[in-house]
Formats: C-alpha cells, structure tokens, sequence
C-alpha cells in the first residue's frame, strides 16, 4: 500500500495543481487582445526574448509563442519584406534611347562604398539572373575576358541548365598563371555549366611581332576557333581602359607602347583592339596584333553584350557606345550616370 506521503513525494500534488491553474491562466491569457498587442510591441519593437517576455509575464515561453502567432494571424503584427530594387528602369531606358542599345541592365548599388573588387562581384551575380534568358539552346557564343566579365560568369555557372551550346573563345590569354579571369577559364566554366562544346585560343592576348601574329591565326590550331567568329549568335566581352587593362597590368604592353597609345587617343580596349572616344580604331599605333576575332566581326556580331563597372570605364564604353557596337550593355548606376551625361573623364584623374 502507497502511503499519502510516498503518493505526494512521487506526484508532488501541490506542483501538478500549480501547473492545472498556471495552464488555465495561460489560455485565459490567449484569448487577452490587451496581452497579445503588449507582447507583440515586447517582442518587434523592444527586441526582447520570447523568454524575458515569458518572465515578465509570468507565463510559459510556449505562450508567448502562441501570442505571437495570434497577433500575425489577427493582423495586429504585419510582416513586410522590401527588396532592394536591384535594377534602375528610368536610367536603362535613357541609355536604350540615346545608344539606341536593345537592352541596358543598370545594377543599383548598396549605400555603403564598395571596393572595385566588391562592385564588379556585386554587378556580374546580380546581372547574371537578367544575362541566363539572353543564352538560348544549340547558340554559338563568343566569349571575351575582363574581370567583371568573371563574375558576370561565375554568376550565370550558378544559374545554368544544360543547353548544349558551342562556347568560343575571341581572345587569346593575358598570363600563363591561372586565374579565374581568364578568357580560357571563363570559356570553360560556361562551357561545363550549360554543356556543349568549348573552343579554347592556346595563344597570347596580343603578340608584339606582327608577322608572327598574323602567322599564328593561320595555324590550323586557331582557325577552327576562328572560323566560329562569322557566325556568333551572341557574344560577352568586358572592356580595359588603356591605363589599368588587364593587358597592361598582364604585361603585355611595355610602357612605350603605352604612351604611343595614349598619344593616338586611345582610350580603352574590347578584345585587344585599341580605339579612341569616338570608337575610332587605333591599332595602328601598337606594332603587335591581337590573336582573337577582329575589330569588325565584333561589329557584326548578331547580339554583343558587353559588361563594364567603375569610374574608369566610362569612357572606353562611350567610344563603342557611339559606334554603336554594344547591343546590350551592362554596367552599375554611377557608371551609367556618367554615360547619360557624356562624363568621360574620371573623378581622380
């Protein structure tokens, strides 16, 4: 036989009375709009915890829990979720208008300072989710080098289904060492990410002997990548401002070169080709030639995107802008404002 002691020992009656009376409370606490308001105005608004909520009230945090639900379920507390606008629509379309371009993709940048790493990381992934509807199945797509341009890739390898495209490379590598901006690594990487079959230039960028460059591109090795070249469907490239390009700082241009460049009026390069504000040619002034697709199959690409950010591109963009070579343009707001007002000179210089 249990004695009443064993029984309240084991039980503790005292304890499960406590708890029936605590639980009527608390359901009596449920059905309190008064309580619910308070606790929600606790929780969203003085950012305390279910738990400190719980303590001040007296009541389990399982009722604080159920409180909260209520004041979402009644509308007392109404979640709203704004999501940065990602692209500037007013800008895109000033930009198709004036350079009569097919698409302009604008990215809006975040309020706080980027460093030119972080906003051509930022541009390329956020561009990537507009640029993968661009890329269509069985397309032959031309694939050009430029950091941004990395990104813009690495952006679309995250979005891409297989699409069984042919993937050309239209310029020869920077450097020998590896990096995931070259033109050789971003051909790959898309070459993998949507399938098909990737063309690679095993060749330098540029090569300052012309005899010898125009040598290489008819070596058999190069001309069944180049014979793509007449027939892209589409085509990404990134643009080098002549000071800061990856040609110049890869080393392929020595500083005399440079200087003859800058006094032709070179401002910029797209696939190793030199040409001035006005998108005027300026080849002439470098002796070497490029290894990759020429000036004016770039300009008779069906669809040429070209991807840029940053003070020192505006003005490497307005010479193709006024050729009129880009058809879709991608680039970040401040680098677009400049282009809308014909600002081509950059703040620092």
């Amino acid at each position: 036989m249990v004695t009443s002691e064993r029984w309240n020992s084991r039980y503790n009656l005292g304890h499960l009375k406590e708890m029936f009376i605590r639980e009527v409370l608390e359901d009596n606490a449920a059905d309190d709009l008064d309580l619910v308001v308070q606790v929600a105005e606790k929780y969203y608004m003085e950012q305390l915890t279910q738990s400190q909520i719980a303590e001040q009230f007296g009541v389990s945090r399982s009722t604080i829990s159920r409180l909260l639900s209520r004041a979402r379920e009644e509308g007392i507390v109404r979640i709203q979720i704004v999501r940065p606008q990602v692209r500037q629509p007013e800008l895109e379309a000033s930009l198709r208008r004036t350079f009569h371009l097919s698409e302009a993709i604008v990215i809006s940048l975040p309020k706080r300072f980027v460093e030119d790493d972080e906003l051509r990381r930022w541009v390329g992934i956020q561009a990537a989710q507009f640029v993968d509807p661009m890329i269509q199945p069985r397309m032959t797509v031309g694939i050009g080098r430029g950091r941004t341009l990395a990104e813009l890739a690495y952006g679309l390898s995250k979005l891409a289904i297989r699409r069984d495209l042919t993937l050309v490379q239209l310029l020869g590598d920077i450097g020998i060492r590896y990096s995931p901006t070259r033109s050789t690594e971003i051909t790959r990487l898309l070459s993998e990410s949507y399938g098909g079959e990737g063309y690679y230039l095993n060749a330098p960028a540029l090569v300052a002997d012309a005899h010898l460059g125009q040598a290489l591109m008819r070596s058999p090795n190069i001309e069944q990548v180049s014979k793509f070249y007449d027939s892209l469907d589409f085509a990404m490239a990134g643009v080098g401002s002549l000071h800061n390009s990856p040609l110049v700082l890869g080393g392929l241009l020595n500083e005399a070169e440079i200087q003859q460049l800058a006094r032709a009026g070179a401002v910029g390069d797209i696939c190793g080709h030199f040409y001035n504000i006005e998108g005027e040619l300026v080849d002439h002034a470098y002796a070497g030639v490029a290894i990759g697709i020429s000036w004016q199959q770039l300009h008779n690409c069906r669809r040429l995107l070209v991807i840029a950010t940053g003070e020192d591109k505006a003005a490497p963009l307005l010479g193709l802008l006024r050729i009129r070579m880009i058809d879709v343009l991608v680039t970040d707001e401040y680098t677009a404002r400049r282009l809308q007002s014909g600002e081509s000179t950059p703040r620092w210089s």
